[in-house]
């Protein structure tokens, strides 16, 4: 977690939390988990990438959360290419993990399903087309053979 910048633009940080997502209400608050709102020394208010070593900054939340993109694709290159060390992922990154395994967990089980029952028409309907083929040509055969 990027939350050990001392200063943004130049100036000192005063106090950051989580930013709040548009569909946070009164009674029932969410927030970002890789965007934070960062109160600066002149009491203004930026938004900020929460993700180490990164600078990016907006006046809105919604303006960071494009970005986070960025560092999703690198995180893939990087993951792709050596085993994940999960001792350095946050919890909320390694529940996103969890959440996104059993999606693909899911998406490959209905998948198997399809291909399972796509195979099992292919058999069925293989034989009924080779013989409906014959049938054809006999046809044709029969047609050359009156013309």
């Amino acid at each position: 977690m990027n939350t050990n910048k001392d200063t943004i633009n130049g100036l000192k940080v005063i106090e950051w939390e989580f930013a709040e997502t548009p569909r946070s209400t009164p009674t029932s608050r969410r927030y970002y988990e890789e965007v934070i709102k960062v109160l600066l020394e002149d009491n203004s208010e930026v938004f900020a990438c929460i993700w180490q070593g990164c600078e990016f900054t907006r006046e809105s939340a919604s303006g960071v959360w494009p970005h986070l993109k960025v560092h999703k694709r690198k995180d893939k290159k990087a993951s792709a290419a050596s085993p994940v060390n999960v001792s350095d992922l946050s919890v909320s990154e390694l529940i996103g993990r969890a959440q996104q395994a059993e999606t693909y967990r899911s998406e490959r089980d209905v998948a198997v399903r399809e291909l399972q029952k796509a195979s099992k028409e292919l058999a069925e309907w293989k034989p009924r087309a080779k013989a409906a083929e014959k049938q054809i040509q006999t046809i044709r055969s029969a047609f050359s053979a009156v013309a």
